[in-house]
């Protein structure tokens, strides 16, 4: 090869070598003996605009790759070739499965190479690993459960079910809070308690692995641009995966025990651990998505809001693959005087309603925000979302009494709801006007909802309510306010149950006592009119 060409395939190699990060790092799995080349994309790849050859020339081609260590390489010589097709600005993890020998061999080294191999034998780059790590293992055999509490853009506690693993807890010991932040994962150290402990929280002076009971991540003591990146991304994606991290060295191997959190919540520094707004449920519907304050008729937290302005609620529904998220901003004083929260019907709620099963859960986050948009206290709730059965329902408002009829979806889950309907309900009527649902009367009976009979009805007179009265008006008063509001307002109505919770809202369509006079006139005016006009006509045939 002469000078020229020699230059030229330097020229080229240089090109190439800014295709991936000097940050790449490989990973291993000491339980399955396999090594993992990560190949993070180079930082300011798309900054690159004069003969970006990455971007120009390598999508889509395969890149024969290898790994050397100080004595030996993989794949071995005369094994088949380990290559990756090539993807502009994205990481790209390449796999090597060892012999268990070979991977013992070199599980202690700290230091590797990567050479990668375009155009196969044509151009060559060699980069050094940044970091090598093993092994990533499964946590849930080391802890039992993790859960984490947070105050909102503050400390958070992390308590755990520890089982019996050897990990020695010395200075040696790194502890860390791990999530997905931008293109990277983020790790939150955590560090030992020092002062003011508690009796099984994390500290040097532990006993044992299994003592530790909860482990902090303390605002006062933290890196607060860590903390704050975490909340930045928890509070725009509540799917987030975190996790609970120990990384140390056992046999020579550099280890990392990884939990995600199986459950996340809030730390009530606003003292409402009684309200009932803490019992919060999700109800597919099917004309709409409705969130309930169980327990409650009113949105109005029983303690205080402080310096809040707003509401946010956000709703994740979940089922396998799917899942979809809802939100809704809402003033403060206008949701005080809603009852619970309506999202209309989408194309994924429909989709998710469609394929419900009892796994079908629901992420609910209700968030009071200041008049600068800062989360000051916050909800978080996770459970099973259930399946609104009615597809149609209609009342008729009487002189003295109030009859709904009801026609239920045929879907299996309703013909067979796993706990019934049953026993004490509610029966509230409100009404909506500018998008906002006020609460117009609310009365408590006995009432059994049968799902296996797809029409129904009902009546109740004043005299089959348990409560009489709502707030200032008996219940004779609220028939004739429901009536009224009738004229004009949009009304519906909504059973709950303290069983299942099943929540409806609906337009009332009908209502007798209204409407019947003036369709009667209507026709008497109509007839009159027949009448006239076929007297006119047998005048003029005469």
């Amino acid at each position: 090869m002469n000078y020229f060409a020699i230059t030229l395939l330097k020229t080229v190699s240089s090109s190439f070598s800014e295709c991936f990060s000097a940050k790449s790092y490989l990973s291993g799995s000491a339980s399955t003996y396999e090594l993992t080349l990560h190949l993070l994309p180079f930082e300011r790849l798309n900054q690159i605009t004069s003969e970006n050859l990455c971007k120009m020339y390598l999508p889509g081609k395969l890149v024969v790759t290898q790994l050397h260590f100080d004595d030996i390489s993989f794949p071995r010589s005369g094994e088949d070739e380990i290559s990756f097709e090539y993807k502009f600005n994205a990481e790209i993890q390449v796999s090597f499965q060892l012999s268990e020998t070979d991977y013992l061999h070199i599980a202690d080294k700290q230091h590797a190479m990567f050479e990668l191999w375009y155009d196969v034998n044509l151009v060559k780059v060699n980069n050094s690993v940044n970091s090598i790590e093993h092994t990533k293992f499964n946590g849930t055999g080391c802890f039992k459960r993790a859960e984490m509490e947070y105050t909102i853009y503050g400390d958070i506690d992390i308590t755990v079910i520890p089982n019996n693993c050897k990990v020695t807890l010395d200075a040696n010991l790194e502890v860390y809070m791990e999530f997905h932040g931008g293109e990277a994962n983020q790790q939150i150290p955590i560090l030992p308690c020092t002062s003011g402990c508690q009796a099984n929280e994390y500290q040097l002076s532990s006993s044992s692995f299994q003592d530790v009971k909860l482990y902090r991540v303390k605002k006062a003591t933290a890196d607060d641009v860590k903390l704050q990146s975490f909340y930045k991304h928890f509070v725009d994606n509540r799917l987030l995966p975190v996790s609970m991290n120990l990384r140390y060295k056992t046999n020579g191997l550099n280890s990392v025990i990884s939990r995600q959190f199986d459950n996340k919540t809030a730390k009530d520094t606003w003292s409402c651990t009684s309200d009932p707004h803490l019992l919060l449920a999700t109800t597919l519907n099917p004309n709409n998505m409705f969130v309930q304050f169980r327990d409650s008729l009113t949105n109005k937290m029983t303690c205080d809001t402080q310096n809040a302005t707003h509401v946010r609620v956000d709703d994740y529904v979940m089922d396998g693959s799917i899942s979809t998220r809802l939100q809704r901003m809402v003033d403060l004083e206008k949701y005080n005087q809603q009852i619970g929260v309506t999202f209309d019907i989408s194309l994924e709620l429909t989709q998710l309603r469609d394929n419900y099963s009892s796994n079908t859960m629901s992420l609910i986050v209700v968030s009071y925000l200041d008049a600068n948009g800062l989360i000051l206290w916050e909800i978080l709730r996770v459970g099973f979302a259930y399946l609104g059965c009615i597809s149609k329902a209609t009342m008729h408002i009487h002189e003295d009494h109030a009859c709904i009829s009801y026609q239920f979806d045929s879907k299996k889950e309703c013909m067979s709801q796993f706990i019934p309907a049953s026993g004490k309900n509610t029966l509230g009527i409100f009404y909506k006007e500018n998008g906002i649902t006020h609460q117009l009367s609310f009365y408590s009976f006995h009432y059994d909802l049968d799902y296996s009979i797809l029409k129904q009805s009902h009546c109740f007179r004043c005299e089959d309510y348990e409560d009489k009265s709502n707030g200032n008006h008996t219940c004779a008063e609220n028939q004739e306010i429901t009536k009224q509001k009738l004229k004009s307002a949009i009304v519906g109505f909504g059973v709950i149950s303290k069983f299942d919770s099943i929540i409806l809202e609906t337009v009332v369509s009908e209502c007798l006592t209204i409407f019947v006079p003036f369709i009667v006139a209507i026709s008497v005016l109509v007839l009159a009119v027949v009448i006239y006009v076929s007297s006119i006509i047998s005048k003029k045939l005469r």
